[in-house]
């Protein structure tokens, strides 16, 4: 990963086969201790997304396997009992431009991973939420 720090935010770009929000969590460990608010574009592979089902409270996963282009991300990083959590979600797109979404799990970057990472000022930290069965953030 390399990364460019501005006055208000960060540029990162991520390399080949680098993963996603493994390497964001270890950005923050390293630089943006307080974690922040990012947004990007790029091309993924070998991707895990996942979906919220509010009645069950539970997160269904699937995997999609080759290439990707990554129309978007869009995600934050904040702290839970003292863990970083990546939240991120995602809309993928494939060869036959068919795209799809959901919550990134993880994937591995192949070919560009860009993106404007906002520092917070502070730590944000989410609770668990009893009703939803969520980490939301604790404001």
């Amino acid at each position: 990963m390399t990364f460019k720090k501005f006055k208000n935010f960060y540029i990162l770009s991520l390399g080949n086969g680098e993963k996603a929000n493994e390497s964001l969590k270890k950005f923050c460990q390293r630089q943006a201790k307080n974690g922040g608010f990012f947004v990007g574009i790029g091309a993924l592979k070998n991707c895990v997304l996942a979906h919220f089902d509010p009645k069950t409270k539970k997160y269904t996963e699937k995997k999609f396997k080759g290439q990707f282009e990554l129309a978007n991300i869009t995600g934050n990083i904040c702290f839970f009992k003292n863990q970083i959590i990546v939240h991120s979600h995602c809309t993928l797109g494939d060869k036959n431009l068919k795209s799809f979404a959901g919550h990134l799990v993880e994937a591995e970057v192949s070919g560009a991973f860009e993106l404007l990472f906002f520092p917070f000022p502070k730590k944000i930290r989410k609770r668990k939420d009893k009703k939803t069965g969520l980490k939301l953030m604790d404001l």
